[in-house]
């Protein structure tokens, strides 16, 4: 249409000028509200999963609750201006988003909520904009989807969620989910069949346990703006010998001896741009890493990792870099327990020259996951135990500079 007018205001005729005038007047007066109008554009060859299901959602929410709603917006303080801060403006900067945050377990009670009240009932309006706008969203699933199996005797907690719940992750967002953990055959091995099942229908990679070993330590591949993203499973913490998968049966990729690991690492990096390992290891509430959870997160990145993300402990660990490359020990519990208490999630925004790091904190009240406000104490905690980096006001988490001949 500009080159159409463009051409009418060339014209040498004075009438025609007028005309062409005149039409443009009209064509942007009464189409005002249509050159304004909502774009999409997805960055990635990858739709991450849930992003109509969460859209819809929240606007069917918006018409049936009203009032209702924004009350529960309030749930947690907002940011000096009085509007939450989901990203720094260095968030305008190219680069892929990755995502990740803690563990994922469904009480009964947040079942019951999500069931009444929708995905709002586990997470606030303000994180599912900030996690569906990510380029790729990974996590801990804790449980296994099911319905069969018994308990596993002497074990203090086992852990079993219907598989029609599927539809949490899927409208939370979530891309990607490491099985690899300690809980995902407490029902034996038909759950973790169903699990698989479920997130294959859902269209949910996973990595980490499988129908044999072969499919367990498989990497899941995403291609996002002409980069190959690899993403790897493991757990060096499962209760009995018998969850390891093998090359009959199914389970657990497993990790107590790094060689297969590595190896699995080495071969991912031949044909991806970026590899990231996923791995179960730690003490349950202890705040800093074991030693062999340092030595072997050396050992991923000496084979090619690019990231190494921690789970298991259920609170949160600190914060290191190797050869450059970040380590996180462990990312706390995500949407996990009844109670309130405070989480994480970690942004990775890969560019051609560098991977930066950002920390977005996180706090539960009543079942609800949002993001925190008071940041500042946070991050000072967060330093404490973290090894060598700093965090800005922002939250980008930079390492820190050695002088020379230190």
């Amino acid at each position: 249409m500009k080159a159409f007018l463009r051409g009418l205001l060339m014209g040498t005729i004075g009438s025609v000028i007028v005309l062409g005038l005149a039409l443009g007047v009209c064509y942007f007066s009464g189409l005002l509200d249509f050159a304004g109008g909502k774009r999409e554009a997805f960055s990635s060859s990858v739709q991450p999963a849930g992003f109509a299901a969460i859209a819809g959602q929240a606007g069917q929410m918006r018409a049936e609750e009203g009032e209702e709603q924004e009350e529960q917006k309030t749930d947690f303080p907002e940011d000096g201006e009085g509007e939450v801060s989901l990203y720094p403006e260095e968030s305008g900067e190219e680069g892929i988003r990755l995502l990740f945050a803690g563990d994922l377990y469904l009480t009964e009670l947040l079942q019951d909520k999500y069931r009444r009240n929708g995905i709002q009932a586990a997470a606030s309006q303000e994180l599912l904009t900030l996690l569906q706008e990510g380029d790729l969203f990974v996590l801990n699933q804790e449980f296994p989807f099911g319905t069969t199996g018994e308990a596993m005797e002497e074990k203090e907690y086992t852990f079993r969620v219907p598989p029609d719940l599927v539809s949490v992750p899927v409208d939370l967002g979530v891309d990607l989910v490491t099985l690899a953990n300690n809980h995902m055959l407490d029902f034996g091995r038909g759950p973790l069949t169903e699990t698989l099942a479920a997130l294959d229908g859902a269209g949910i990679a996973h990595v980490g346990a499988g129908e044999d070993l072969e499919a367990a330590k498989a990497p899941a591949v995403f291609e996002i703006q002409g980069k190959t993203f690899g993403f790897l499973g493991a757990s060096r913490v499962i209760p009995e010998a018998s969850w390891n998968a093998s090359r009959y049966s199914s389970g657990v990729f497993t990790t107590y001896d790094a060689a297969q690991l590595v190896e699995e690492i080495r071969k991912a990096k031949e044909s991806c741009d970026f590899v990231a390992v996923l791995v179960h290891w730690g003490i349950e509430r202890n705040t800093f890493p074991e030693e062999y959870q340092k030595t072997l997160a050396r050992q991923y990145i000496d084979a090619g990792a690019d990231a190494v993300i921690g789970s298991h402990p259920h609170v949160l660990q600190g914060i290191e870099y190797y050869q450059g490359k970040p380590i996180f020990y462990s990312l706390g519990n995500f949407i996990f327990s009844n109670g309130a208490y405070e989480s994480i999630v970690v942004e990775l925004t890969v560019t051609e020259g560098e991977t930066r790091v950002r920390v977005i904190p996180c706090a539960s009240e009543g079942n609800q996951m949002g993001l925190l406000s008071k940041k500042q104490d946070y991050f000072q905690r967060l330093k404490e135990l973290s090894f060598g980096v700093r965090i800005e006001e922002d939250g980008r988490v930079l390492e820190e500079q050695t002088p020379a001949g230190s």
